[in-house]
């Protein structure tokens, strides 16, 4: 496989460092919409991930753990940019995007 060189701030958003993780602990790649709530009384802040795109404020793309549970791997503005995000990390990863 060729070397794929990704900007991290693009691609890994999510991840320690925006470094890629490893992907040996995934089984898919999948993608979701996600909105952010604020408690009023407190100010925390919280994300709700698997929102349909007409409610959704981003989207991610998560790895499927191997041992169940998702890892979020990078946040996009639009439903098309995950798309095209999650096409290609499924590149450099060689996993398949549910």
């Amino acid at each position: 496989m060729p070397v794929i060189e990704l900007d991290g701030a693009v691609y890994f958003n999510c991840c320690t460092g925006t470094a890629a993780p490893d992907w040996s602990q995934f089984v898919a790649l999948e993608t979701g919409g996600c909105t952010t709530e604020t408690d009023a009384r407190t100010g925390q802040e919280w994300t709700n991930g698997g929102e349909p795109d007409d409610v959704a404020e981003f989207w991610t793309v998560y790895g499927r753990l191997k041992e169940g549970g998702c890892e979020a791997i990078t946040d996009c503005k639009t439903r098309a940019e995950v798309d095209a995000v999650a096409l290609r990390l499924s590149e450099l990863s060689g996993l398949p995007v549910h």
